[in-house]
This record gives structure tokens, C-alpha cells and sequence, in this order.
């Protein structure tokens, strides 16, 4: 009975619930209205460096931005952008909504990083980057003036390294700058050292003087060091009536966004203005050329190689190199090896490479390809080999777009650093569990061989790097988040009248405004201390007045006790 009773029952909410579906079916709906009233804006990316590695992420970002120009209630509007840059990066072929303007021809670097990272690296090795850039400084920013002025110019994306000029310049103008780098600049967490640094990335199991030696003792070495081109930089910039900055204290920044993600970066506290928004990676990459396509389908356990166009190895370590690869194939521990060689100096190379058996090879026959497990490519489309099945393993400097792209596509990477961030990339890759790291000064043919056979066999190695690439992959979709912070910020400028006191205050928070004792609640801790103290003084006080009365009457009793007897 009470069965029937039961599917009764059910069978009647089944009804109602059909009618509620049929109801709510036909019931009309007001759609969410997202459209904003907008007006067409435009855009500078600047860049003092310029080259691929500096330049994409910004153009990707400010290219999504091109893009979303329509029409908005019969209404034209569109965002404008300009690349300022030294050199010319034809981005007509990548970003053919962007058009460029040039600093100048582009900055070549190569003899000055070849001759100091060859050296043990130190933060001293960059000071001659710094240098050039602040004699370039007020031709520059003249250059960011007339370009600001010719192209109306509502809001400033400025590349991070070296580029004072773009900075300056968006804020004397009082326009909103997006700043954008590979890492953290200015806001490094407690337990963390900077890229630069000789320290290790992370402090958290280091001792107590090495701490100290790494927040104290390095950074005001640094600051020393940087202290007279500061002074020089501060006098052009009164020259161009520019806002001066001391010790301490940087331009001030809209909106920070840094082209990393936490998992290969160390986790750390960021303020609302400071956003991770990377890997930064485009929708399309080069395919394969034919000639690398048969070579790598022709062989299984690929090693990819490639050290940037910027840094090449000493004589002595580029003959360890291809020594490595030849045994390394001889031993069957990879089948082929695809090598990314921009230049290939003569003079780089020993004429004969011997081999651990005593056997002879001539390096020419590698280099001009007649290897048949070695192929030498001037044009490597970087990505498309790190996506190919058969490519199992990446040899690289550990620059932040080759990590980045290996992380992506799941790649394990052998790691020999030069200098600058690589050093740290290269700890941040090995703490992650997908590298493993090589010495410029020590590279042992063996050693490389060794690792590179733990790379393709070691089971963790295969797991982390499976997670990173699911990682590196979710967080590719936030450039498209970044490009809507940065309309939020144009847009944001223009309803309040442009950058003043009160320029997105919304993302100020309140310990910022109350200051360093208010804003951290030490004066709070400082009164509940002085209570506690008060307190424990009180006790204390009453505790040894009470004591002193008690052995003043029991003296008391005793010595009247004494006169008694």
C-alpha cells in the first residue's frame, strides 16, 4: 500500500515538473546587455630592446585589442596601435593591424653578452646595457614624445627592461602605462631573490646569513653599482622636463602584467594592480619546412636544440657539445638532433672532433649537414618541433619564450644557462621537475650524456612535465583577460578625466593610503603589546609587593617570637 501511495506521489511531481519545464519554456527572456558606450582609442607599444623575445607578448595582447574594433550602437570604434622600436620588426607579416615606427636601427648586443656571459655571471656584467640605454635616453624620449603627439596617443604598453623613456614619457603626459615583463620587478615576495641575482631563486630552506646576504647585502651592492647611472639618468630627465626618481622608487604603472604563470614561477603575494598573465603564446606558430618534417618523421627521440639568436658557446664548449650529440646518438640514447644555429662562425668550431673511443669526425661534415642523424638549420620554427611527437627532448639556454613554449607542448629541457634571467629560469624549470641544469664552466661530455638519457627515462620527469603542459595550457587563455584589464583601464581614464589622485583607486588597497605603521596594524600590535606588557608588569608589581608583605610579617612574627622567648 504504501508502495502504490509512494509512485503516486512521484508520479505527480513528474507531472508538475513537466508543466514547470513547459512554462518556463515559453516564458520570454531580456538578454544581458554587455555593450559599453565606447570610443575608438590609440595604442603605443614601446620598446627600447626590441627583438622577438621582448616585443611579441605585448604585440600579441595589443593584437587581440586591434581586433575587437566594430561597430557599437551604430557607432565606428576601434583601438589603434603603433609599435615603437628599435630596428624593424616587420609586423606587418604577424600583426598586420599594427604599424611601426622606428627608434633607430636595431641595438646589437651579441659582442658585449657573448664577451660577459662567458665570464661568471654577476648583476655588474649588465651595467653596460644600462649605460647605453641612458645615453640613448633623451634622443628616445623625444622619439615617445613626437610619436605620442603624431598618433594622439591614449595609453602606453611599455616593455619593462631598459625602457625609462616610454615610462616617463605616459606619465609626464599623465596617460595611463601598462608595463610588461618576463618577471616580477618590483615586487619580489619575503623568501625570493630577483633574476639577477647570484642567490637562489628561492630562500626558503636557505640559512640565516645567506638570507641576510641576499635581502640585505646583494641588493645594496646593486643599489651602489647603479647609484651614478641613476644620477646620470635623473639629469636628462631634467633636461626633458621628466620627473626625477631616487633609490627606492620607480615609475609609477596603471597596471603591471608579467608574462609567467605560478607553477613555473615561485608563488608570491601581488598587489590587484600587479597581474600573471602568462605564457603569452600566439594562436599560430610556423609550421614545419619540409626538409625538417622528413628528418624529424625519420627519426623517434629527437633532441631539439637551440640557444637564441643573441648567445653562442666558447670554442672548447661547442666542440663538447657536438661531441655529446654524436655519442649520444652512436649510443643509441637518441636517434637525431635537430640543431638551431643562426651563425655558425668558422672560428667557433675545432676542425676534427675526437671522440671518447679514439675515434676521429670532422666537424665540417656535421655542420654542412652530411651527418645523417644531425640536421644544422639556420630557420628553425621553434614551436613546431617542440609539438612534433617525435621531438622528446629540448636543449636550451632557458630563456623565458623557450621555457614557456616547452612547458606548453609538454617537452622535457636540458638547461645550460648563460646569464641574466636564465640562471634563474633554469632553478625554477629544475624545481619544477621537467630539466635539468648544465655549468658553462664545467660541461663534461659524459655528464651530458648521463642527463640527457635521465630526461627521456625518468618516469617523475614524464609526469611533471604532462602537468605543467595542462598548466601552461589553461593559463594561455589569459592574455585575452589582460587585453580586457587594459580596456578597463582606457576607458576608466577617460570617465575620470584622465590620470590623477584618483586614477583607479579601486585597485588601491587601503594599506597603501594608511601607511607602512596603519597599513600593516602595527600601532594595533603595538597597543595590544603595551596592554600585555602593562598587564604582565601589573601581575608582576602586585605579585612581588604581596610576596614582600608576606615576608615582612612572617619576619615580623618571627622576631617577635625571639623578643618573647
Amino acid at each position: 500500500m504504501i508502495k502504490k501511495h509512494f509512485i503516486f506521489l512521484l508520479s505527480i511531481f513528474f507531472l508538475l515538473n513537466q508543466v514547470y519545464i513547459y512554462v518556463d519554456a515559453t516564458r520570454d527572456y531580456a538578454p544581458r546587455n554587455i555593450d559599453i558606450e565606447l570610443s575608438s582609442k590609440n595604442i603605443l607599444v614601446g620598446s627600447y630592446i626590441g627583438g622577438r623575445s621582448h616585443l611579441k607578448p605585448a604585440l600579441d595582447i595589443a593584437a587581440i585589442l586591434a581586433e575587437r574594433g566594430h561597430n557599437v550602437n551604430n557607432k565606428s570604434f576601434a583601438y589603434r596601435v603603433t609599435l615603437l622600436t628599435s630596428g624593424y620588426y616587420t609586423p606587418s607579416l604577424e600583426y598586420p593591424n599594427i604599424k611601426q615606427v622606428t627608434l633607430g636601427p636595431a641595438l646589437n648586443y651579441k659582442e658585449i653578452l657573448n664577451a660577459k656571459f662567458h665570464k661568471e655571471f654577476e648583476f655588474k656584467e649588465m651595467l653596460p646595457f644600462v649605460e647605453n640605454g641612458i645615453i640613448a635616453y633623451r634622443e628616445t624620449y623625444q622619439k615617445y614624445k613626437n610619436v605620442a603627439k603624431d598618433y594622439n596617443i591614449d595609453l602606453f604598453i611599455c616593455d619593462n627592461l631598459l625602457n625609462e623613456a616610454c615610462l616617463d614619457i605616459a606619465n609626464t603626459l599623465k596617460k595611463p602605462v601598462v608595463g610588461i615583463s618576463s618577471f616580477f620587478k618590483d615586487t619580489l615576495g619575503p623568501q625570493k631573490s630577483g633574476p639577477n641575482s647570484l642567490c637562489n631563486v628561492s630562500l626558503e630552506n636557505e640559512s640565516f646569513l645567506e638570507r641576510f646576504k641576499c635581502i640585505i647585502v646583494d641588493p645594496f651592492k646593486i643599489s651602489y653599482m647603479l647609484y651614478p647611472f641613476i644620477k646620470s639618468l635623473n639629469n636628462f630627465r631634467e633636461q626633458v622636463n621628466a620627473k626625477p626618481l631616487y633609490m627606492g622608487n620607480s615609475q609609477k604603472l596603471s597596471l603591471h602584467l608579467v608574462d609567467t604563470f605560478f607553477g613555473f614561477e615561485l608563488p608570491q603575494t601581488l598587489p590587484p594592480n600587479v597581474q600573471e598573465i602568462g605564457p603569452v603564446l600566439s594562436e599560430e606558430y610556423p609550421s614545419l619546412t619540409s626538409e625538417l618534417s622528413d628528418f624529424i618523421n625519420a627519426h623517434e627521440r629527437v633532441l631539439y636544440v637551440a640557444f637564441g639568436t643573441r648567445f653562442h658557446g666558447t670554442v672548447d664548449n661547442n666542440n663538447k657539445l657536438l661531441q655529446s650529440f654524436v655519442e649520444a646518438i652512436n649510443k643509441k640514447v637518441i636517434d637525431g638532433v635537430v640543431w638551431a644555429l643562426v651563425v655558425t662562425p668558422e672560428d667557433s668550431y675545432s676542425p676534427t672532433l675526437t671522440l671518447s673511443d679514439g675515434s676521429h669526425i670532422q666537424t665540417s661534415l656535421i655542420l654542412d649537414n652530411k651527418h645523417p642523424h644531425i640536421h644544422i638549420s639556420k630557420f628553425a620554427p621553434q614551436f613546431a618541433i617542440l609539438n612534433h611527437t617525435n621531438t622528446k627532448l629540448f636543449f636550451s639556454h632557458g630563456g623565458a619564450g623557450s621555457s614557456h613554449e616547452s612547458l606548453y607542448t609538454g617537452t622535457p629541457m636540458l638547461v645550460l644557462p648563460f646569464g641574466a634571467d636564465q640562471m634563474s629560469n633554469a632553478e625554477k624549470l629544475k624545481s619544477a621537475g621537467v630539466a635539468l641544469t648544465l655549468n658553462k664552466f664545467t660541461l663534461d661530455v659524459s655528464d651530458i650524456i648521463n642527463k640527457i638519457d635521465f630526461l627521456l627515462k625518468d618516469e617523475n620527469i614524464k609526469k611533471n612535465s604532462k602537468r605543467m603542459e595542462v598548466l601552461a595550457k589553461i593559463n594561455s587563455k589569459r592574455k585575452y583577460r589582460a587585453a580586457d584589464t587594459i580596456e578597463y583601464i582606457l576607458h576608466s581614464s577617460s570617465l575620470n578625466g584622465g590620470v590623477n589622485e584618483e586614477f583607479l583607486n579601486e585597485w588601491i588597497p587601503a594599506e597603501y593610503r594608511m601607511g607602512f605603521i596603519k597599513g600593516n596594524n602595527y600601532d594595533i600590535y603595538g597597543a595590544l603589546f603595551g596592554i600585555i606588557f602593562g598587564l604582565i608588569c601589573g601581575i608582576l608589581c602586585v605579585t612581588f609587593i604581596s610576596i614582600r608583605i608576606i615576608l615582612k610579617r612572617i619576619f615580623s612574627s618571627y622576631n617577635q617570637k625571639r623578643k618573647n622567648e
